[in-house]
């Protein structure tokens, strides 16, 4: 794969020990391994990335797992949040104060390690990097923040993998092709544009109303709606769609409260 020009190679590994890893993957020996994996490309020399999802059966372990990090040579840790569709259901899910706790952990652990960091199906994420900001009198804008905590920041770890101009979001600088050639916003949004069988990718992205309207902050309900930071956020709108049935309604598992905004005594987002 090196000599056909692979230019990074991201594996998931979802726990500190085949015991946490293997019974989320469901495949005893997958820990053993994607190690093995991972040393190979080492001696290669081939940039490897690891792709974790926090669910509620990691989340204690996420301080271990970081140790593991530490120990081999990686240059970025994607770091996954449950959307409850498919194999993953709700109860898989932590809570919205935890989010907030793994974020902040993250923009600090993204401080001292040598590996870059980024979330997807986090973009509350970005919001918490900018409060931070602002809590150490530093400029809210891009640049400053170290090992791409930023999602718009240039990547540290010095490969040719570049990384999106800013944060993106589900249809908004991403698009999926399932396996049936459906256009969807991401893999985590079943909801489809047309089919690349018979309509053009390029239209689909550009100009159908599914995509539009993702990428109209306007139309975010609830406290998205409100909120100071959705140009730069605006919530997992997979997730949305996932807890709601609305691709548009509120990020259901995030703590922020938008200034001004009264928080509806009943629909927790």
């Amino acid at each position: 794969m090196k000599e056909s020009g692979l230019a990074r190679l991201a594996v998931s590994l979802d726990g500190s020990t085949p015991a946490i890893h293997d019974r989320f993957r469901r495949v005893e020996g997958s820990f053993e391994w994607t190690m093995r994996i991972i040393r190979w490309a080492g001696e290669l020399g081939l940039p490897v990335q690891i792709n974790t999802t926090v669910t509620r059966y990691n989340l204690q372990d996420l301080e271990r797992f970081a140790e593991l990090l530490r120990s081999i040579p990686i240059v970025l840790w994607s770091v996954f949040f449950l959307v409850p569709v498919g194999r993953g259901h709700l109860e898989d899910e932590i809570s919205a104060e935890e989010y907030e706790n793994v974020f902040n952990w993250m923009a600090e652990l993204s401080e001292k390690s040598a590996f870059d960091i980024k979330s997807t199906e986090a973009p509350h994420y970005r919001r918490v990097l900018i409060q931070r900001r602002k809590r150490l009198g530093a400029p809210a804008a891009a640049g400053g923040l170290r090992h791409g905590s930023f999602s718009w920041q240039v990547p540290a770890s010095g490969d040719r993998v570049g990384r999106a101009a800013q944060g993106v979001n589900d249809g908004n600088g991403f698009v999926f092709i399932s396996h049936t050639g459906q256009i969807q916003p991401s893999g985590f949004l079943p909801l489809s544009a047309g089919n690349v069988k018979r309509d053009s990718l390029v239209e689909a992205y550009r100009h159908s109303p599914l995509f539009l309207r993702l990428r109209d902050a306007s139309q975010l309900q609830g406290k998205c709606g409100a909120c100071e930071y959705k140009s730069v956020c605006g919530g997992s709108r997979s997730r949305a769609y996932a807890v709601y049935g609305d691709c548009m309604a509120p990020e259901p598992y995030c703590v922020h409260v938008p200034r001004g905004y009264a928080v509806p005594p009943t629909r927790g987002g």
